[in-house]
């Protein structure tokens, strides 16, 4: 239906209510979701591909070369969907970084000097500002920040020294082997700390 053949005389019409998204949710999910989601399946559809290539060129070969084959294959896929992960992080915690940045400008809040990273001094200043903290404790940022460091300053390592000083990552973002590992189901859910 087109906007020109709409009743605007119909009751129901105008007591409904419209959501209209925050420039900030539809920046994230332009820049962020959708980008991370087409990777994903970028990666699944190719994985797929190179399955029955896979099948087709060794169906006459011993089943355990065609194992050791599957297997540096899959292992090979999840390297991509995990360093897919890493850089929806980094979109993430870099957007967030940008809309925060906007916001104290915008409210023309003073930023003090208490902790290094600049979204925690800023986040830390905007709950300051509202007199309350945030529905999220800052822990859950400055964990945030600290895996997206890990991504951009230490391949992805758990623990590292930045300028001589020891950083390292929240537990739920490590694995055994002491590496970073944000899952797709940490970034969906990454307003629930």
């Amino acid at each position: 239906m087109r906007w020109d053949e709409l009743d605007l005389t119909d009751d129901e019409l105008w007591n409904t209510v419209i959501e209209v998204p925050h420039a900030f949710e539809v920046d994230l999910n332009s820049i962020v979701t959708v980008n991370h989601r087409l990777t994903l399946e970028a990666i699944a559809r190719l994985e797929e591909y190179e399955i029955i290539d896979m099948q087709d060129a060794l169906s006459e070969e011993d089943p355990e070369v065609f194992s050791s084959t599957a297997r540096w294959h899959a292992q090979f896929y999840d390297d991509l969907r995990k360093a897919a992960n890493h850089l929806a992080l980094v979109g993430l915690v870099t957007r967030l970084q940008h809309w925060i940045s906007r916001w104290i400008k915008e409210r023309k809040i003073k930023v003090p000097g208490k902790h290094e990273s600049l979204l925690i001094k800023q986040l830390g200043a905007l709950n300051d500002s509202f007199g309350d903290a945030g529905p999220v404790p800052l822990t859950f940022f400055l964990d945030l920040v600290m895996a997206r460091d890990s991504v951009i300053h230490a391949d992805s390592k758990a623990e590292w020294l930045y300028n001589g000083m020891p950083r390292s990552v929240a537990g739920r973002y490590r694995n055994a082997s002491n590496d970073l590992v944000v899952t797709e189901d940490q970034l969906k859910h990454s307003d629930q700390p």
